[in-house]
């Protein structure tokens, strides 16, 4: 089988009456014959403009800056992990403050905050500067803070004298800086509760960290027979205590 194929370039005016006849190929001897094709214009070509693109609009930059050190407390991270909404670094900054103080800490002798994380574009709860993780107060990480908390309570437990127990669990309120950071974010913060954000922390005030289960503001729940949505919720509760058991993630 021999297959041919013509292309013919023809200027004029589509619709006149002359078809363009293109002179039969002349077979040759040992080829067999070929089939005379009548061609007929179809269109023709026409310059066409270059479509300008429309200016694309500015890309809406929300604007960051980091959480500063203030009188009585002092930021000990890279700015560069403390980049958030300048209203999310303000109200860090106030609680921060406040919390400093009451512990009694001084512009002599301020108390360490570090933070893990502020902006990040890859993540669900930082993605837009809104949220920002606090790894370390006084020079001690928050694991160690829970750690030490939850030894101190057993211990308290575990005596015989109802005022001993009050007493000794009083003394690890004041003495024990995770604690006390958390309860004074948790006062003073009027935090961010997104009802139609990301699942997990959807509805619900976004102060998480390691005594979010016992403390709240989202306390663990018990549901003896839960329907399909509660158990979504109740997986949910339990992934959050787990991810924040070592920081504090705080959102606005």
């Amino acid at each position: 089988m021999r297959v041919s194929g013509y292309l013919m370039f023809v200027t004029g005016t589509l619709g006149e009456p002359e078809a363009v006849k293109p002179a039969p190929m002349q077979p040759r001897l040992s080829a067999p014959p070929h089939r005379l094709v009548w061609l007929r214009p179809i269109g023709r070509l026409m310059p066409v403009a270059a479509l300008r693109p429309e200016p694309e609009a500015a890309p809406h930059v929300r604007t960051l800056r980091p959480v500063r050190s203030g009188r009585a407390f002092r930021i000990t991270s890279p700015p560069a992990r403390g980049l958030v909404t300048p209203e999310l670094a303000e109200a860090l900054e106030t609680v921060f403050e406040r919390f400093a103080n009451e512990r009694g800490f001084t512009p002599d002798k301020p108390v360490e905050i570090r933070l893990a994380r502020g902006w990040k574009a890859s993540s669900h709860g930082h993605y837009e500067g809104r949220a920002a993780d606090i790894a370390a107060v006084g020079g001690k990480g928050l694991l160690a803070w829970k750690q030490e908390w939850d030894q101190a309570m057993n211990q308290a437990e575990k005596l015989a004298d109802s005022q001993q127990r009050t007493d000794a669990k009083a003394a690890e309120q004041r003495r024990n800086l995770g604690y006390g950071l958390y309860k004074t974010l948790q006062a003073h913060g009027d935090w961010r509760v997104n009802k139609a954000g990301w699942r997990v922390y959807r509805g619900v005030m976004q102060l998480f960290g390691p005594w979010t289960a016992t403390e709240g503001p989202w306390k663990a729940v018990q549901i003896a027979d839960p329907t399909p949505e509660q158990q979504q919720r109740l997986r949910d509760q339990q992934w959050v205590f787990r991810a924040h058991r070592d920081h504090i993630h705080v959102a606005r």
